[in-house]
């Protein structure tokens, strides 16, 4: 009930909220894989990266196969400059769409253009429907405006719920776009928006 509950406040833009109910997971059940990665992952959310990096270590000393993990945990370290020790994580994902959303943005951040272009293609090759938002934020990460905002636009035809969009913070770089705003307005997630939907959960006693 609780992970439910912060995975709608995410969706709503309020992640402090849904981070302290994480918290309060954890904190009842510090071994709780899942929990553990929501966790982490809003931990990132929120700029929090070197918590997200114990936590998702935490994951994999517990969970090594676990789908998804290196990859956050390759993203996490993107975000803090550490492209090599990225791409080293990344390799070792064992989800395949998992991998191949994350080698184009470690080989772009290895300056290595022509390999990131090529993982890129692979992905959107294979998977570009079933992860056309994970390509947008791709491109978004790349820094091309254009391409990322094509592929939200695809997502919206592909009946994508976006319910992690404000807070992802792979699209920071395309926020400033004069696109984003009415993009966000759209599919309903604008802040005046997000800010008339009411939604109230207490934490429990610690």
């Amino acid at each position: 009930m609780l992970g439910t509950s912060a995975a709608l406040l995410q969706s709503l833009g309020r992640l402090d909220e849904a981070l302290a109910l994480d918290e309060a997971v954890v904190r009842r059940d510090p071994v709780n894989v899942n929990a553990l990665f929501n966790l982490g992952y809003r931990q990132r959310m929120v700029g929090r990266l070197d918590a997200a990096i114990a936590s998702f270590r935490t994951v994999l000393s517990l969970s090594p196969s676990n789908g998804g993990a290196h990859c956050e945990l390759g993203v996490e370290l993107l975000l803090k400059g550490d492209a090599q020790g990225a791409l080293a994580e990344i390799e070792q994902e064992t989800s395949e769409v998992w991998k191949m959303i994350g080698l184009p943005m470690a080989y772009h951040a290895l300056g290595r253009k022509s390999e990131s272009d090529a993982a890129l293609a692979a992905l959107i090759a294979k998977y570009g429907k079933d992860a056309s938002s994970n390509i947008a934020y791709v491109y978004a990460y790349r820094g091309e405006a254009d391409q990322a905002f094509e592929w939200l636009d695809k997502a919206v035809e592909y009946s994508f719920g976006f319910a992690e969009i404000v807070t992802e913070n792979l699209f920071d770089n395309i926020h400033s776009d004069p696109r984003w705003l009415p993009f966000l307005r759209k599919i309903g997630k604008a802040p005046e928006q997000l800010a008339k939907i009411e939604f109230k959960v207490a934490l429990p006693p610690q």
